[in-house]
């Protein structure tokens, strides 16, 4: 429980201000990102102070939008017209504490998803889209539906040697190549992923051809040396070109 009665001046000195400033600089490590975010939700008497170093550098009011800031105002203006009402001091500082700390959780959720990394970009795609992939029901079951079924049993080592079967006796097979390199993703092998991406993108004559899409994504996952910059030409490719995938290409270059 904070104890309010410390708290005299809203000047206090804050006994984390080295390790917070670390934190918005960008010094720390993963690990300790990780933790920090933690720390913000369960340790109230830090939240406070990330409050209280957030407002004292302004950063939340430059991403304030048109329409917030227009309610804000309203607000202002609606507490102008509103009688003051002496509080005591205890009881202010209270209501202060729990504001800042209410403040910096939701200023911590909204810093967190609005700065997303790109492979986390790519994870939430892959767990949307890639953790079960659709498979045609029929009395008959060919080569592509069984590598599929292995797919979505999670065996992504037979799924993959069976749809490069598929892909030796028929290289034109669009199918194959896709699942080819959705199962390298999930198998971590990226470069291979990319590589059977890329045939894809350059097949002409398909009606849907996700392969510049999930090229990019490829990139995204790997993200080592110039992945990102890559990443992010062929996702403006796409938008020029209103090519397949052109909203989550849209989407993920506000991001990056």
């Amino acid at each position: 429980m904070i104890n309010y009665d410390n708290y005299t001046t809203p000047n206090t000195k804050m006994n984390n201000s080295d390790y917070i400033d670390n934190f918005f600089n960008g010094s720390n490590s993963p690990e300790e990102k990780a933790r920090f975010e933690q720390r913000i939700v369960t340790d109230s008497s830090f939240a406070e102070e990330v409050a209280f170093y957030v407002a004292s550098i302004d950063l939340i009011k430059e991403q304030l939008q048109a329409e917030k800031k227009s309610t804000f105002r309203k607000m202002y203006e609606a507490q102008k017209e509103t009688p003051i009402v002496q509080m005591p001091v205890k009881k202010w500082w209270r209501y202060m504490a729990a504001a800042s700390i209410f403040f910096a959780i939701v200023f911590a959720a909204w810093f967190f998803s609005a700065h997303e990394t790109p492979q986390q970009l790519a994870d939430n795609y892959i767990h949307q889209n890639f953790a079960i992939l659709n498979v045609t029901m029929g009395s008959r079951e060919d080569s592509l539906q069984k590598g599929l079924r292995l797919f979505n049993q999670n065996k992504f080592p037979a799924a993959l040697q069976q749809f490069e079967s598929i892909l030796k006796n028929d290289s034109t097979n669009d199918n194959a190549k896709k699942y080819a390199g959705i199962a390298c993703l999930r198998l971590g092998d990226y470069d291979k992923a990319i590589n059977y991406f890329s045939l894809l993108e350059w097949q002409v004559g398909l009606y849907s051809n996700p392969g510049k899409l999930y090229h990019a994504l490829s990139l995204l996952k790997r993200n080592t040396n110039d992945d990102k910059a890559a990443a992010k030409i062929l996702l403006q490719q796409i938008i020029e070109q209103n090519a397949e995938g052109k909203e989550t290409a849209e989407e993920w270059m506000k991001k990056l």
